[in-house]
């Protein structure tokens, strides 16, 4: 199995959730709370983003993991 491919998938993921969060934090009343919510939400996104970038460097097969160590 190349975990590459899957870790890319799981980081699409996220990266979608935190839109959505960061999306809804836009009906927080409390403008310190939402602006710290949505402030946390982009900075999570750029490091998702550069972590998607670097998973995508990596070539195709590389991320495999030997037989004897998959994860449970």
């Amino acid at each position: 199995m190349d975990h590459r491919i899957d870790l890319i998938d799981k980081g699409n993921n996220l990266r979608d959730q935190l839109r959505l969060i960061e999306m809804a934090a836009h009906a927080i009343d409390d403008r310190d709370q939402r602006s710290a919510l949505i402030g946390g939400c982009e900075q999570a996104r750029e490091y998702m983003e550069e972590l998607l970038d670097i998973l995508r460097s990596i070539p195709k097969g590389e991320a495999k993991l030997p037989a004897n160590e998959h994860a449970n």
